[in-house]
């Protein structure tokens, strides 16, 4: 995604979510996938067992209602639950994996293809995910689905928004909300100062019932501490300089007021997070975000230098995207 804004290619985001999704799996058709898969004929048929002539009532105020058959729905509540549901949603994979990306999370699915014309690879996609829900018996919440336009600088109209969707400027995925400026994260910053601020009335209580500072410490740490750090290496690398004026005046008071032992500083923040994430993802070839590493040189000038070669940056914003600012800054 980070190349194609680069070029000036608009990227399109569809956020689609399945309509009553852990209790609308129809028994029979997960059933037959599980079937092919290698798990053991004997865990497959316990499972299989587990999922058949299972009947539910309700009591309502001392009436009890008839046994119904259950055919549908994921039992929940159940350690086996979600991976019925995993297994469900597996086979839905984008018609073009070449350029296209299909995140799934439950039952949130997160599209994205660039737009080089009218639309017509994320349309394909679109139409790619109601044809999966139609042939497994499911339905796409429509009040749920949204299509945001990122665009990278490019002067050109924007497409036409897809018939039955409707388009935002914002979408929050997991807990982070992007907006279609790829520089602009208020939504996101705004949201996290008032829930933060909100929460700052428990510390306040706690103190009046005769907290140490230093289990207000802890408790800062645990409850708000935690919300800038959700998600920091992937929105910290737009942080302007207004943003962070704004978390560091919050930490400010919070010192101020004797909530934490130390006064935190946002920037100090992202570069350890950063560090311990990078880190990591170079200790081990296996973990899903090596991919992003550019190449490796050939020969290693310098005993501290990192081993691979700079990319080429022609932006500021791609410049400051989480692989390049820890080579270009931290290494």
């Amino acid at each position: 995604m980070g190349e194609t804004l680069v070029c000036g290619i608009c990227q399109d985001i569809f956020h689609d979510c399945l309509r009553k999704a852990f209790d609308s799996v129809p028994h029979d058709i997960v059933i037959g996938k599980l079937k092919q898969t290698n798990l053991n004929p004997y865990i497959i048929n316990w499972i299989i067992s587990f999922l058949t002539n299972r009947k539910q009532r309700v009591v309502v105020d001392g009436i009890i209602t008839k046994y119904v058959d259950i055919n549908k729905g994921v039992p929940q509540g159940t350690v086996i639950g979600p991976f019925l549901f995993s297994l469900m949603v597996d086979d839905i994979k984008p018609k073009q994996p070449e350029t296209n990306v299909l995140v799934k999370f439950a039952d949130d699915m997160t599209v994205s293809a660039p737009v080089k014309s009218n639309s017509d690879s994320a349309t394909m996609e679109v139409r790619n995910i109601e044809n999966w829900a139609r042939r497994n018996r499911m339905t796409l919440n429509l009040t749920k689905t949204w299509e945001m336009l990122l665009s990278g600088g490019t002067s050109k109209p924007p497409p036409a928004p897809i018939e039955g969707i409707e388009r935002k400027e914002w979408l929050k995925l997991l807990g982070v909300t992007f907006e279609d400026d790829v520089c602009c994260w208020d939504l996101h910053v705004n949201g996290l100062l008032s829930k933060a601020g909100s929460r700052m009335y428990i510390l306040r209580v706690c103190r009046r019932y005769g907290y140490w500072k230093e289990h207000l410490s802890y408790l800062f740490d645990s409850i708000i501490l935690s919300l800038f750090l959700y998600g920091i290496e992937i929105w910290g690398s737009a942080l302007q300089k207004k943003y962070l004026e704004r978390i560091d005046k919050f930490f400010k008071r919070a010192y101020r007021y004797g909530y934490v032992l130390k006064e935190y500083k946002m920037s100090e923040l992202i570069e350890t997070r950063d560090r311990i994430l990078f880190n990591r993802i170079l200790d081990n070839p296996e973990h899903i975000l090596y991919e992003l590493l550019p190449e490796k040189r050939q020969k290693i000038l310098r005993k501290r230098d990192h081993p691979f070669i700079l990319p080429q940056v022609r932006t500021e914003r791609f410049k400051r995207s989480f692989v390049n600012r820890c080579l270009f800054d931290y290494f």
